[in-house]
């Protein structure tokens, strides 16, 4: 156990955890795998298409992702002449990358990393990173490799999920020990700026609960800046998030919710009713432990993912099922904790919902759905 406190610096405005866990115990043997959900799968596409589409890569680029997973992204490249290179300390999952065809470095990025890349394969076009740059307890070693990998007039792209978006919409799950920072575009821009970097473009996009993809090249770059980092900036500082009392509202909120979902699971449970819950998912455990559910509420979860079937969630210790188990068992309601892929698991779970289970949606207030 360790402890999960979340804080945000008044000067900076980054919203970050502390306590920091050692990487090599949280993604040596990792258990995500990108390729598991149909959703990502078809963002992942549309991201890759869109990438290509405007930055027209030539055959022979190189194209690096960090953090590469099981190769479900850079499987997008593959077909266009492109060297496609992913950079994955998890030695499990990129076992299965190499198994679909993607050339894998099983390595924590830095900049010595970085250096032994550029000599091996040269300088990168482009660097991809999703979902895993507010991984990061040194985000100035990592921007500091990515100066000596890309070239010069190369980009890098990520995507993470948005702290706006977290706060609007009540997303405090989106706080666990994998991810160390909640990024605003304020605080992006004064990172970049600090290596002689700008952020050219950013776009918010749904996925995730809302999430920011951020486009970075070096100051002399050619690539011209939009209007959208400056508008998100004035946007951030309008709505408080440079303010100490955004935040404690934020933190009265989370706690509201927590009386108002575990008051109607144990009601349900008074009621005679039995429930489950969809998804061991880290945004989950913090869900389940903050609020102390555990089996006296909640009798299982099920998850997609083989690699958590037959495993025990972390803390509430509630067994992991295969997700055919709710048609089997039929429990009376389902507790949505991988929220943000709520519309594919309806979907998938038609079958269930038709034999009169429903489902238990916790963000940003509780409320039962019937698909």
């Amino acid at each position: 156990m360790f402890p999960l406190d979340v804080f945000v610096c008044v000067d900076c405005s980054l919203v970050q955890l502390l306590e920091v866990v050692d990487p090599e115990l949280l993604f040596r043997d990792y258990v995500y795998v990108s390729g598991t959900s149909d959703t990502m799968r078809a963002h992942f596409a549309s991201f890759a298409a869109s990438l290509g589409a405007r930055f027209s890569f030539a055959p022979g680029d190189l194209v690096v992702e960090v953090a590469s997973n099981d190769g479900t992204f850079l499987s997008n490249f593959t077909g266009q002449g492109l060297r496609l290179l992913g950079v994955e300390p998890a030695l499990n999952i990129a076992t299965i990358a190499r198994g679909r065809g993607i050339d894998s470095v099983t390595e924590f990025f830095s900049e010595e990393v970085a250096d032994r890349l550029r000599e091996d394969h040269g300088p990168a076009t482009c660097v991809l990173a999703t979902n895993v740059f507010a991984h990061l307890d040194d985000v100035n070693g990592f921007v500091r490799g990515l100066d000596r990998l890309l070239g010069p007039d190369g980009i890098f792209v990520f995507e993470n999920s948005y702290v706006r978006d977290m706060i609007d919409q009540l997303e405090f799950d989106s706080v666990y020990h994998e991810h160390l920072s909640y990024f605003s575009v304020t605080a992006l821009s004064a990172l970049f700026a600090r290596h002689g970097m700008k952020i050219f473009d950013v776009q918010r996009q749904p996925v995730h609960g809302g999430s920011l993809r951020v486009f970075v090249a070096r100051d002399g770059a050619s690539h011209s800046v939009t209007e959208a980092p400056a508008r998100l900036r004035n946007e951030e500082q309008e709505v408080g998030l440079r303010d100490g009392a955004t935040y404690e509202a934020f933190a009265r909120r989370v706690y509201e919710l927590r009386s108002s979902l575990v008051g109607l699971l144990r009601q349900l449970r008074a009621d005679g009713k039995r429930i489950a819950a969809y998804g061991s998912s880290a945004k989950g455990n913090t869900l389940l432990n903050f609020m102390e559910i555990g089996p006296d509420l909640v009798s299982y979860l099920v998850d997609k993912n083989t690699l958590k079937q037959g495993m025990f969630s972390p803390g509430m210790r509630l067994p992991v099922f295969p997700v055919e188990r709710l048609l089997e068992d039929r429990p009376d309601f389902t507790l949505m904790l991988a929220w943000n892929y709520s519309d594919e698991i309806v979907r998938q779970q038609r079958a269930y919902v038709e034999a009169g289970g429903r489902f238990i949606e916790p963000i940003p207030l509780p409320r039962v759905v019937s698909g």
